[in-house]
């Protein structure tokens, strides 16, 4: 087995390792075990850093692969199927390596800074054991190499989720969540299981590789239509994971655990599947699967900025911040930047992470206050905070010299190329919702900055009869604590996720990722389904007439590239590097398109981010508009914001409600029909019981008991008769022939 493998073996179960110590032990151990868990997840991070400096620097080859399995099931030779056998094993790629590298050190560093935040919980070891599990589903999906593998992980991760949303399970808000996350979960997880069905059911296997190549190779005989199905279904595995519209519903409310495991939910493991899942299935997405995920991202991108700029819990706008910034990653992936939507998951990950860590921060000093109404002028006091949740801020509204910049222009400028190539009309709604979502960005972003660190401290305004309920469940009242900046155990971790925000980590130069390592080495991969797509108005189909496109059709594009093969000659000695050549031409013209629209894209974004910081700063900072007369101007959509467009009340008007009135018709009928029947079947069968059983009584037994009577009285009166004497006999002889005498003068007698 080659070391690398054995390696990410390792990797995947130390953080195991970790949960099964702390869940066991942490109460025999001191300070609850927190220096295991720390310690076995720095060791993991170690170990993937040097699988990362090994694949990504050293090798630096993008089309690195190692895979190894094993046979997990057989079942034999099965009858009407043939040898049936489930493998487990693992893949890496440029891919794995990254998010491998990624996910251990953002869970590292929660552990590490959980060891201030969660100090003095009742349940403080078993929260690292929740975290040791939580790692280890997440590592798994990374690793896996087949659907079935990957499908146990990803209800594992659900199980993770469960135990740490309702970590405060006393609180009802904790509990309801909890079970808000996990049932959601399962309606996307329902679909995700059927299109893995439906793709066994055709190719007999669950691995990536052999499912890729079979559909490649055309050797299969479903239709498109159930292909396209088959992946729309495996897409809503990543609608639940990835609270994508209309599954949502339940990551905002996810909060209501501690901040710590809101870090590694909103970045690293639970919303990252998703993503990260259906980058893997990419190549087996048709056009019209990919137009779905498309408008999806889309959506959820606008609808969730929409209402992260009325929220006021600073966890609850960062958490639609994340909303919004998944359905980016869906949206390029849908529209075919699938480099630039799985860069935007690298790059959200790091400033996300430090955004919910900052906010943790605040939320700590403040002593547990999360309303950004009563906070305010934090950042004399709070220095180290303030500088690094700026910069992850700036990064997640997009402005230059970020990472957030990079991976979210890539993606805006793959949404114009794919109008384009897809004729324009409704396509362009797509790019339209993505940079209109931009601007509202900057704008909730600016407000949250303003209203947090800027200005008067406002906690002496909170009305005196306003009490919160903290973390732990105490009552507290928070207007005369102390504000002061978090330890270095909090503060270290803030410090390096906000170095990771930085553009220079990612490429030399600000303005183009393409031109960084990421895109190099995660390239868009040749898709392994055909379509019919225009090229500069031209119909191409097939890649046996890609020739046919010519030099001014194709041009070299870094990243998301498209070559001849005549480019893609230009050895690597040379220092050249081009992209694949890609079978499917509609696959080529959108990179291209993409790539021509890099700086139009750049110019529109820069446009709605200033637009958004402006605005901020003409509403929170100059104050020349009042933000509470103008949401009485607009109340209506005030409160459709405000209320999140009022799904959660849909829901429940209709999926809740219609559920529970299916349950009350069903019991009903269940009471009243079935249970009818059974009790009108069972009086029926008691009455006729009865009846035989006094027929039985009275006829059956009467007449058996009167034969008996008979019987017994007429052998009495005959025993009498019966005496064994002869005088006895010769008396009853003379009484018969003297009766018979008298008998028989009797009728001679006149």
């Amino acid at each position: 087995m080659h070391s690398f493998i054995q390696l990410s073996i390792i990797v995947l179960l130390l953080p195991l390792l970790s949960f099964v110590l702390l869940i066991f032990f942490n109460r025999r151990l001191p300070r609850g075990g927190d220096f295991i868990g720390v310690g076995i997840l720095g060791a993991t991070f170690a170990i993937s850093a040097y699988l990362f400096w090994n694949i990504i620097v050293v090798a630096y080859d993008p089309a690195f692969k190692l895979t190894w399995d094993f046979t997990w099931i057989d079942f034999g030779n099965v009858p009407g199927v043939g040898p049936l056998e489930i493998r487990m094993g693992i893949m890496i790629d440029n891919l794995t390596s990254i998010m491998l590298a990624m996910v251990t050190l953002i869970s590292f560093l929660v552990h590490l800074y959980s060891t201030g935040y969660m100090k003095g919980e009742t349940y403080y070891g078993r929260f690292f054991a929740y975290l040791g599990i939580f790692t280890f589903s997440m590592l798994g999906i990374v690793l896996s190499d087949n659907l079935f593998s990957i499908y146990i992980f990803w209800e594992l991760v659900g199980l993770s989720s469960y135990l740490l949303i309702g970590f405060y399970f006393h609180k009802d808000s904790a509990a309801d969540a909890q079970k808000k996350a996990f049932l959601t979960n399962r309606v996307g997880d329902i679909g995700m299981w059927l299109g893995i069905l439906i793709l066994y059911s055709q190719f007999h296997t669950f691995g990536y590789e052999e499912i890729y190549q079979h559909i490649k190779a055309g050797d299969f005989h479903m239709s498109q239509a159930w292909l396209t199905a088959a992946g729309i279904l495996l897409f809503m595995g990543c609608v639940g994971k990835s609270a994508q519209f209309p599954l949502h519903v339940w990551l905002p409310d996810a909060m209501e655990g501690p901040t710590p495991v809101s870090a590694l939910i909103h970045a690293a493991t639970m919303v990252a599947a998703g993503v990260y899942f259906v980058g893997r299935i990419f190549v087996i997405l048709t056009p019209d699967a990919l137009h779905v995920i498309a408008f999806v991202g889309a959506i959820t991108a606008f609808m969730a900025a929409t209402i992260a700029i009325t929220q006021h819990d600073i966890k609850r706008v960062l958490a639609y911040s994340t909303v919004s910034q998944l359905g980016y990653m869906v949206l390029g992936l849908g529209v075919g930047a699938y480099s630039a939507g799985l860069f935007h998951l690298l790059t959200h990950a790091f400033f996300k992470a430090c955004l919910f860590l900052g906010s943790g921060a605040i939320i700590h000093a403040m002593h547990h206050e999360q309303d950004m109404r009563w906070m305010g002028g934090l950042w004399k006091k709070m220095p180290w905070t303030f500088a690094t949740f700026t910069l992850a801020t700036l990064a997640l509204a997009g402005l230059p010299l970020t990472s957030g910049f990079m991976s979210k222009d890539a993606i805006l400028a793959g949404a114009l190329g794919f109008a384009e190539v897809e004729g324009g009309g409704i396509y362009y709604l797509i790019p339209a919702l993505g940079f209109f979502s931009a601007m509202l960005t900057a704008f909730y972003m600016g407000r949250q900055i303003w209203l947090v660190f800027f200005g008067q401290s406002r906690t002496h305004l909170k009305p005196a009869d306003d009490h919160h309920h903290d973390a732990h469940g105490h009552d507290e009242h928070h207007g005369h604590h102390e504000v002061h900046e978090v330890g270095w155990n909090m503060r270290l971790p803030l410090v390096i996720l906000a170095a990771l925000s930085v553009f220079a980590v990612y490429s030399p130069d600000p303005l183009d990722g393409g031109k960084g390592w990421f895109m190099h080495l995660v390239q868009t991969p040749s898709t392994a389904v055909m379509s019919v797509a225009p090229v500069h108005g031209r119909e191409i189909q097939h890649a046996d007439v890609m020739h046919q496109i010519s030099h001014d059709d194709i041009a070299v594009v870094e990243g998301d590239a498209v070559v001849d093969a005549h480019a893609e000659a230009v050895s690597h000695e040379e220092g050249v590097h081009h992209g694949p050549v890609y079978d499917d031409p509609r696959q080529a013209a959108i990179s291209h398109a993409a790539h021509a629209n890099h700086d139009t894209a750049i110019q529109y974004s820069s446009i709605m981010v200033a637009c958004g910081i402006g605005l901020a700063l003409i509403v929170y900072v100059f104050g020349f508009i009042n933000p509470e007369k103008t949401a009485q101007r607009l109340r209506p959509l005030y409160l459709y914001s405000f209320n999140k467009w009022y799904w959660d009340e849909i829901y429940d008007a209709t999926i809740i409600r219609g559920s529970l009135l299916l349950s009350n018709i069903l019991a009903w009928f269940d009471r009243n029909i079935v249970d009818g029947l059974v009790n009108g079947v069972g009086a029926l069968v008691r009455r006729v019981g009865t009846f035989s059983g006094s027929f039985d009584r009275y006829v059956v037994d009467g007449t058996v008991n009167f034969t008996a009577f008979f019987v017994q009285t007429s052998g009495s009166a005959m025993k009498k008769l019966q005496t064994g004497k002869v005088q006895t006999y010769l008396v009853m002889v003379m009484l018969a022939v003297t009766g018979y005498i008298l008998y028989y003068f009797l009728q001679l007698m006149p």
